[in-house]
Order: structure tokens, then sequence, then C-alpha cells
């Protein structure tokens, strides 16, 4: 692990994410920061401003959901938007897996029985694993300075 930052907030809610590199969307164009890659989230739901989210980044197909490039933690917002920026991450291929802290216990619960995540998970590109965890190559998003990857979380 590299590192746990908290600043802003970076996804999660029980359903699905989106995430995509703007300035496609000039409602989250102004967060772009020429110098830096920027994460924001948008909740479609009514979260509750101050609950944690955690990120993680994976840089690579071997690493993913096992040993994290970068891990940070960050809060909702009043509007439900969350602005994080990624500090040193570099151009590249990353993939992104967050969830919801409900409880505040900073630890993805889980489920006894089949170990399903208790609390609301989300990864890039939207991915929404039904019966497997997702891979690498559905959840990359390609950034660099200057993009904003946006994830999109409804119930």
């Amino acid at each position: 692990m590299r590192r746990v930052l908290g600043i802003g907030v970076l996804l999660a809610a029980a359903g699905a994410a989106h995430a995509d590199s703007v300035p496609a969307d000039p409602v989250f164009a102004k967060y772009a920061d020429p110098a830096h890659v920027v994460a924001a989230v948008n909740t479609e739901f009514k979260a509750a401003p101050g609950q944690a989210v955690r990120l993680t980044i994976y840089n690579s197909e071997e690493a993913f959901l096992e040993q994290a490039w970068a891990k940070f933690e960050a809060y909702i917002d009043e509007e439900g938007v969350a602005v994080l920026p990624l500090g040193d991450l570099e151009p590249g291929e990353y993939a992104f897996a967050a969830y919801l802290d409900e409880n505040g216990d900073g630890v993805l619960n889980r489920g006894k029985i089949l170990g399903r995540p208790k609390e609301p998970v989300a990864f890039s590109n939207g991915v929404k694993p039904k019966l497997r965890k997702p891979r690498f190559d559905e959840t990359k998003v390609s950034v660099t300075h200057g993009s904003v990857v946006v994830i999109t979380l409804d119930d």
C-alpha cells in the first residue's frame, strides 16, 4: 500500500458506478487540474454528508483487488458530490474500487456465509459483478494530467 489521504470523497453506494475521463461532462470539468488527475463522485441518491468513502486504486492486472497502488479516504459533502485530487497519480491505466463505510468502522463489512459486501461497493466503468469478482481489464480507466475520473453512484 502506498498511502492513505483524507481529502474529498470518492465513490460508493450500493449501486453502480461509472467512470469516465472528463471534460466530456461540463458539470465535472470544473474540477479539472491541469497538473493532476482528479476523481469526482456524484451520488444519484440521498447520501448522508460526512459519511466516509474508501477508495482504492490498482495499477495492474496482477495487483487488482490484491495489492493496492494507493488508498484514499474522503467524505461526502452536502450536495452528494465529492472531489478527490489523486496526488501523484501518473498518466496511465488504473482500476478504481470504493465503498461507502456506512458504520464508520474502516472495514468493508461482508456477510458471513457468502462473503458478499454488506456495504455499498462500486467499481470504475460501471462494472457490476454478479457471480464473480470484476477483472482489471473491464474496470480500468485511462487517465492523464488534467483528467477527471467521474464515478456516478446510484442505488
